[in-house]
């Protein structure tokens, strides 16, 4: 085998295959790259497996002679990243693969290509536009469960559907629960249901990728851009169906602000770990709420800030409490919107603005300490 390719071309490729290949290992030849090159068509086709996804991309290039060969992933990427933008070349032997270019060159003994676990063609019926699914992939990402154990592997995942000419993308771990979606002209329905890594995996792929399509063949959600081919396992778990709590959410408190002032009162409040740190939400006035920062060891209230905003229904007197993170986080992904926050009886706050909303659970409130009792003594007679 021996081709000839632009290292500014090759290096982008290399990056995908590490992306996809992972750290963690189920075979001695999947940390490996394939390179498959085919001198008819001036084509060579790199393959890369992990635990979740399969990646196959194509670079056509000068190639002068057919054939397969192994490099690892992390070897290749790193070589590609010392060499300067000048032709690579990547030749092999009966016995040896060199990499190389005008400058400098590596050589390394040739594995047997046969032992490679090469993925079956997949062929989806129908591939759809994908739209805006990385940006809308990402902002739902951060409320899934941690993959911990095999009871939170159900919520350890993303569920995409489209349904009645709208897709979305939903998460949710028991406290907390996104939805983003957006309309779609495609009229056929498409469920797919991914792990956190797979989901992770395909955003890293395709970022920067203009026009991306996705379709499903068996088991696997299959992702299409130029020259990039993604098979994503799909999860064989059942997600909740979280559309009861949206239909059964009943507001009865509600505050409009801004984005970006929300954002900036939860940073100025924090002081300190936040690890498992409370915000507790008093109302001023009609214009005004209070926030106070609780730290996680032992809820003293360490930041205290006011937020500017419009309160549409008055709160509770007591206020509610939260997630200091979980509400940090929902905000960081609102910036720039006019925000509706809502507060169900119980104290479950949603953030909605446009085609995307974040529910979040209460906390219970801070105990307070009672005033000790002053024991009265009688007088002596």
């Amino acid at each position: 085998m021996k081709f000839i390719a632009n290292r500014s071309e090759l290096l982008p490729i290399a990056k995908r295959c590490c992306l996809v290949i992972g750290r963690q290992f189920t075979t001695k030849e999947t940390v490996y790259v394939l390179m498959e090159a085919d001198e008819k068509q001036n084509l060579v086709q790199f393959t890369a497996r992990g635990n979740e996804c399969v990646l196959q991309a194509r670079l056509h290039c000068r190639v002068e002679q057919d054939g397969k060969a192994l490099l690892i992933g992390s070897v290749f990427q790193s070589m590609l990243e010392l060499f300067g933008d000048e032709a690579t070349t990547v030749e092999t032997d009966k016995s040896t693969i060199s990499v190389r270019n005008a400058k400098a060159g590596y050589r390394f003994a040739l594995m047997d290509t046969a032992k490679y676990p090469v993925p079956e063609p997949c062929t989806p019926n129908l591939l759809t536009e994908a739209g805006n699914f990385c940006e809308i992939g990402a902002k739902v990402l951060f409320s899934a469960a941690k993959s911990n154990g095999f009871n939170s592997r159900a919520l350890n995942c993303v569920h995409v559907m489209v349904h009645d000419g709208r897709w979305s993308a939903t998460s949710c771990d028991g406290y907390r629960l996104t939805v983003v979606s957006e309309d779609t002209s495609r009229t056929e329905p498409l469920d797919l249901l991914l792990s956190v890594e797979a989901m992770k995996i395909v955003l890293n792929v395709f970022h920067g990728v203009k026009h991306c399509k996705i379709g499903v063949f068996g088991s696997y959600a299959v992702f299409c851009g130029p020259q990039i081919v993604l098979y994503a396992k799909l999860n064989e778990q059942k997600f909740t169906n979280v559309q009861p709590i949206l239909d059964g959410y009943c507001m009865m408190h509600e505050i409009e602000v801004s984005g970006d002032t929300l954002l900036d009162a939860l940073k100025r409040v924090s002081a300190g770990n936040t690890n498992n740190a409370k915000l507790l939400l008093n109302q001023i006035d009609k214009h005004t709420l209070r926030l106070q920062f609780l730290s996680g060891m032992d809820s003293t209230i360490t930041g205290q800030t006011e937020l500017d905003c419009t309160v549409r229904t008055p709160l509770p007197q007591e206020g509610f409490c939260y997630n200091y993170t979980y509400l940090r986080e929902a905000a960081t992904l609102m910036q720039g919107k006019s925000i509706e926050v809502q507060f169900d009886k119980g104290g479950a706050l949603m953030l909605r603005a446009d085609n995307e909303l974040h529910l979040l659970l209460p906390l219970r409130l801070p105990k307070t300490e009672a005033k000790p009792k002053t024991g009265r003594t009688r007088k002596a007679a």
